[in-house]
């Protein structure tokens, strides 16, 4: 993206020295021509500068500036794009430096922006204000992304938004110069420099004063004469708005800049500081002999992230020591902010469905997630597809944390082979039953809407439904048999008399014989 420098600043006119005529028409001509610069990417993705849109004042070609109403202000950015994204949208984001008086609360801004009528990606957010902020000039970090054809086009642009109704910074107004005015939105990609090798935005503070950054003024200068303090800045960062995965290294470039347009500085030192015990430094000192005006110093190294570093910023200062040609020391501070990502590591496990199916059954498909990373995963879903099998839904498990695991069950009515996707017998469609295979897919997205797919292969045989038949015997009608009862009760009667007559008789003999 083309630099555009920043415009309307009429203070720099009156810090008590006289202008020449044609120093005047010179500027007048310099910034007549900064007005005709358009920011415009290289290719990809850029923003529309030219036009005004709903919650607008203004262009951003006319010093567009977000409104700021009960310490809410409302950021509108309109992109565009020469490429043709996937699902026509595009995904912006905001990434915010760590200072000290920075007056943004941090909090995710990322959206997901659809392509309207007028063929821009009109970017809208609202940033919260701290009550208590410090005016001042302060940088937004926007990104956009998209997909074209599978191929990610990834753009930064860093806008520079001006806090004028806030608390003065101590210093803002110099001896002999006016109060700043109401500042506009600088797209370049880093403020720049002013006639006294300040960065655009911060003026110079009185002497045994506290300079902005951190920086001290001169000890033991007894002159009179107010001189500018030299500062060194963090001009690039390699690593900004990109994840370090844990468990893996990467190759980190820091440029510190002497922002100074007409001052060297020397016997440079640079100490790197953090409290995080998951990020691996293979330096954290440097040592430069000496940088001229508007040099810029190479910090370069590889880091590693431990396997389970935590999903979270890592704050890192860089504590700057550095003398001007007089000797005079200086200290100043520099934060950058290192993003920790966690990959997610997920699987379907457990998977059960019988091996052989009945059409027109209904069967269930039992399975389990395990998220085996530490992060979350958020959104699980399992479905299945399968010629002749109709799962009545997909599955929905919602969130499940690292380490931990989600059972589910899925309700899968058996069609036939021949059956469309809709459960509509296709004419001709060949064999009814037989073997059949799909797929379970396990579904889930990270922190940032990215959705991640597994995919499993399932293998079952249709049979036709088996028909019972029941047979059901014939019931012999039933006949009153009460004469069989009375023949049985007389041959007993019968039986019964012979042997009593016998009895009897055998008794009379026994009697006969005795006399």
């Amino acid at each position: 993206m083309k630099k555009r420098k920043n415009m309307a600043r009429p203070r720099r006119l009156a810090v008590g020295f006289s202008v020449s005529a044609w120093y005047v028409v010179l500027l007048l001509i310099v910034l007549i021509s900064a007005y005709s610069v358009e920011i415009h990417a290289e290719s990809g993705i850029s923003i529309d500068d030219r036009h005004r849109y709903e919650g607008m004042d203004s262009p951003f070609s006319k010093g567009y500036e977000p409104t700021i109403q009960k310490n809410t202000m409302t950021l509108v950015v309109p992109f565009l794009s020469d490429a043709k994204m996937e699902k026509a949208q595009i995904t912006v984001g905001i990434d915010f430096e760590d200072e000290e008086n920075c007056p943004f609360y941090y909090k995710n801004y990322r959206k997901q922006v659809k392509l309207s009528e007028d063929g821009i990606y009109l970017y809208r957010c609202r940033i919260k204000l701290k009550k208590d902020r410090v005016n001042g000039q302060y940088p937004l970090h926007l990104w956009a992304e998209g997909k074209e054809d599978g191929e990610m086009i990834r753009e930064e642009f860093t806008i520079y938004v001006e806090i004028t109704d806030g608390r003065a910074r101590v210093g803002d107004v110099a001896p002999g110069e006016e109060p700043a005015g109401k500042g506009g939105v600088d797209l370049s990609d880093k403020a720049e420099p002013d006639d006294e090798g300040l960065a655009d935005g911060i003026l110079p503070s009185g002497e045994g004063e506290q300079a902005d950054g951190g920086a001290l003024e001169p000890s033991g200068s007894g002159s009179e004469e107010k001189n500018s303090q030299p500062r060194l800045m963090i001009s690039q960062n390699s690593l900004q708005g990109k994840a370090l995965d844990a468990g893996s290294s990467a190759t980190w470039t820091v440029m510190i800049q002497n922002c100074s347009s007409r001052h060297a500085v020397e016997n440079i030192k640079v100490t790197l500081l953090t409290d995080s015990k998951d990020i691996v430094f293979e330096k954290t000192a440097w040592y430069f002999e000496k940088a001229g005006a508007k040099a810029e110093m190479e910090l370069t190294q590889n880091i590693t992230a431990a396997k389970k570093a935590l999903a979270e910023p890592v704050q890192v200062q860089f504590q700057i020591e550095y003398e001007d040609a007089k000797g005079n020391n200086y200290t100043s501070e520099e934060q950058v902010r290192l993003l920790v990502s966690q990959p997610q590591q997920a699987k379907l496990a457990s998977l059960s469905f019988p091996e052989q199916v009945y059409a027109a059954d209904t069967e269930f498909m039992s399975f389990q997630v395990q998220n085996t990373g530490l992060s979350p995963i958020y959104n699980v879903k399992v479905r299945m597809e399968a010629k002749g099998l109709f799962p009545q839904q997909e599955v929905f498990l919602g969130n499940i944390e690292g380490g931990t695991s989600a059972d589910g069950e899925q309700k899968v009515f058996v069609g036939t082979l021949d059956m469309d996707e809709d459960g509509n017998v296709i004419e001709n469609g060949g064999e009814k039953y037989g073997d059949t295979s799909g797929e379970v897919i396990l579904s889930y997205e990270n922190e940032q809407g990215e959705v991640t797919e597994q995919k499993l292969e399932i293998h079952t045989a249709i049979r036709e439904a088996e028909t019972v038949k029941l047979e059901i015997e014939e019931q012999k009608p039933k006949t009153n048999q009460w004469w069989v009862t009375i023949i049985i009760l007389v041959i007993l009667a019968l039986i019964f008399v012979i042997i009593w007559l016998y009895l009897r008789m055998r008794h009379y003999r026994e009697m006969g014989k005795q006399t």
